[in-house]
């Protein structure tokens, strides 16, 4: 290199990727994000090449002996490989003894002028940033139980602060006119006043990434555990769960609907039956439809055991039963007879199962009694306990009512 030529700086290049202009001191493209290799730095200055040639000349003329008593012709000054500093010995010649003569001194100007031009070919650089006082590199350990260096923490330098979008991932300031980071790259989830479009919840819902993504030169973890088909597993059983539940409770749940809403009809047994009964008053009087006839036990106290059965001639939906107990619908007859308090329901459908209910009745007028069977033919009443039970009166019902609805009969 000449004395007049400097040191090259390093020019603007291009992105690899969509070939948009990138700065030299960018680590990220500012248009696509991309990753901009490094240019090769300034090559560091060197001294000019007559100041190297004239140096070994100098030197050889301030290297001449200063005085002696006796004086040598003086070799031929090397002209081969300047890097060379011996002489080549010469034959010896006769000499002349000679007084003392003190050596003139070399002039120095042209060495110092040479250092000079080559201070001025130099460019100025920053010096060195001081590091902060810290451990040694290699810290001293015992004879024979060497251990590693540790890493030392570099205090991070003073960046200059933008006004543009601060990065949510490095938290670093960027210029307003930048769509990506520009130390980690990352895009921006927001350019401007436009917020991001939101997910539907059904995307959401099957997100395998929670919604993280993963760092500027980082890749995602690899997925090769049995989560995925543990769940699919789960998921399947869960289906067929619900399916099963579904064929199994879809029946009774229409028809609890329906019996709720269904209108109320009379069913009326084709016969009445009972364990015993008093005279004149049978068990065929308590669905005459009249509330002034009654059936008794025809003994006297609770009549615990006695029963009154009605059956019907083909299976119906029952829904409700009300019982008038006493010898009369009215108050003024009623506590004529003592009258049921507890009594069992016995349940028979057409498959021949029976199924037995606990009812307490109060003792004051008709009570409504509900039932929600399906496919009955047959109900009886067990008496259990009894009101007002005195000498000389009997249990007594005046009248049993069934109820159903109006598609009992298809049940």
């Amino acid at each position: 290199m000449s004395a007049s030529e400097t040191p090259a700086r390093p020019a603007r290049g291009t992105c690899a990727d969509c070939g948009a202009e990138a700065s030299p001191e960018r680590t990220f493209c500012e248009e696509c994000g991309a990753f901009l290799s490094w240019a090769p730095g300034p090559a560091p200055a060197a001294v000019a090449a007559s100041a190297v040639a004239e140096a070994p000349a100098g030197t050889a003329r301030e290297a001449a002996p200063a005085a002696g008593p006796a004086t040598t012709t003086p070799a031929p000054a090397p002209s081969g490989d300047p890097t060379v500093t011996a002489p080549v010995p010469a034959p010896e010649a006769e000499t002349t003894e000679l007084p003392p003569v003190a050596a003139p001194a070399a002039p120095r100007a042209p060495a110092r002028a040479a250092a000079e031009r080559a201070h001025a070919l130099l460019v100025p650089v920053p010096g060195p940033v001081a590091a902060p006082a810290g451990d040694p590199a290699v810290a001293p350990v015992l004879p024979g139980r060497p251990e590693e260096a540790r890493p030392r923490v570099r205090t991070a330098g003073d960046e200059p602060r933008f006004d543009g979008t601060d990065c949510p991932w490095c938290a670093t300031s960027n210029p307003p006119e930048r769509h990506f980071c520009r130390r980690c790259g990352a895009q921006f989830s927001t350019i401007g006043d436009r917020a991001p479009v939101p997910r539907s919840w059904w995307r959401r819902l099957w997100a395998r990434d929670g919604g993280e993504a993963p760092w500027a030169g980082q890749r995602p973890r690899l997925r090769r555990g049995l989560g995925r088909t543990v769940r699919l597993v789960l998921a399947a059983l869960l289906a067929v769960a619900v399916l099963v539940a579904a064929l199994v409770w879809t029946g009774p749940a229409v028809d609890a609907v329906t019996d709720h809403f269904a209108a109320r009809v009379p069913l009326d047994p084709v016969t009445m039956t009972a364990s015993r009964s008093y005279e004149g008053h049978g068990p065929e009087l308590t669905v005459d439809k009249v509330s002034n006839s009654w059936w008794g036990t025809g003994i006297e106290g609770d009549g615990a055991g006695e029963w009154l059965e009605a059956s019907f001639g083909r299976p119906v939906r029952l829904l409700d039963l009300l019982v008038t107990p006493g010898a009369s619908a009215d108050a003024a007859q009623q506590l004529a007879q003592a009258r049921p308090h507890l009594v069992e329901l016995v349940i028979t459908d057409a498959d021949g199962r029976s199924e037995t209910r606990q009812v307490e009745l109060t003792g004051d007028g008709a009570q409504r009694v509900k039932l929600r069977a399906a496919r009955v033919t047959k109900v009886r009443v067990v008496l259990r306990s009894a009101f007002g039970v005195a000498a000389g009166k009997q249990v007594a019902v005046a009248e049993l009512e069934f109820f159903g609805r109006t598609s009992s009969g298809s049940s």
